[in-house]
């Protein structure tokens, strides 16, 4: 009798733990505190989706990844003001690269339409890799490889974007090379303001870290007083800016090498934060070259635009 009680309990036990562990399976609990289990979704079945947030979506890194401009780059690109083409995928989906050379079948097409990878972790990191953080190319590399004026996508003789030539001085018109001065201080170019964190490694960062998103106060480690030089560079460039706009407005022949030349540096600036923080004396320089083009842009108009000023003046 006593052994069939035993038994009987032993069951009974035994029944339960596999109760409490088929619960847990099924809540995604597998026993790995920074694994996510990602949900079986048609979507997550997609030959084209990355993979890396179920091993990883735990982690700090992927956290302040959810913050970052880069997980809105497929958005983005769907819906900006420029026409979408594949190509653009190179930069805006991360595995393009890897997926353009396989040969899926024809009713899965790679495309605009149906990439779902907005600029994530393979974008940078590969476990193929040897570098440290299993980058796929060196940080002085790696960024610039896609922030840069010259990927065609946006169209011919748009500047999509301007990081890379204004950091290093270099593609506009009338002046000459002009690199920054942190390019030779800075031997991982971006990664020293993009992603420098106050926090501990640990904490999810608002700024830094893998929100790329740089802190101003970051500045303050090599500069004093930036905020008030800042405010005042950013008001400088601000009023060169308008006045460069307004004299490409009133231009005779927007077909000049003159208004070319004006609006490229215009564009420069422009694309490059909104007023070229990368380069503050290149963006100074380039902004002051546009401007001393004003008789040429304005031709025989330039005598009225002179009395125009006085009277606004006055």
């Amino acid at each position: 009798m006593r052994q069939a009680l035993l038994f009987f309990f032993l069951a009974l036990f035994m029944l339960a733990i596999a109760h409490l562990s088929m619960t847990k399976l099924q809540a995604g609990d597998t026993g790995h505190p920074n694994q996510v289990v990602a949900e079986t979704t048609e979507e997550n079945e997609n030959p084209f989706q990355e993979k890396c947030y179920t091993c990883h979506g735990n982690e700090v890194a992927y956290k302040e990844w959810t913050h970052s401009g880069h997980a809105h780059a497929l958005v983005n690109l769907r819906h900006g003001d420029h026409p979408a083409w594949d190509s653009c995928l190179r930069c805006h989906s991360s595995r393009y690269d890897f997926l353009v050379e396989q040969s899926w079948p024809e009713d899965k097409p790679f495309n605009v339409e149906t990439a779902v990878n907005a600029v994530a972790c393979a974008s940078c990191h590969s476990h193929n890799s040897d570098r440290e953080d299993y980058l796929i190319k060196s940080p002085r590399k790696l960024c610039v490889s896609c922030h840069k004026m010259d990927c065609g996508c946006a169209g011919a003789g748009i500047i999509h974007q301007s990081q890379s030539e204004m950091f290093l001085g270099r593609e506009g018109a009338g002046i000459q090379r002009m690199p920054s001065p942190h390019v030779r201080v800075m031997k991982k170019r971006c990664v020293h303001c993009h992603m420098a964190k106050k926090d501990s490694p640990e904490t999810v960062a608002r700024h830094g870290g893998h929100t790329f998103i740089a802190d101003f106060a970051i500045c303050a480690d090599c500069h004093d007083d930036m905020t008030t030089k800042l405010t005042q560079y950013r008001e400088e460039i601000e009023a060169k800016m308008h006045a460069v706009k307004a004299v490409l407005d009133r231009a005779v022949d927007v077909d000049s090498d003159a208004y070319r030349d004006a609006k490229l540096n215009y564009d420069m600036v422009k694309g490059d934060s909104g007023y070229g923080l990368h380069n503050i004396p290149y963006a100074r320089a380039l902004l002051d070259y546009s401007l001393s083009l004003k008789p040429q842009l304005l031709g025989t108009a330039v005598e009225d635009a002179t009395s125009d000023d006085l009277h606004e003046r006055k």
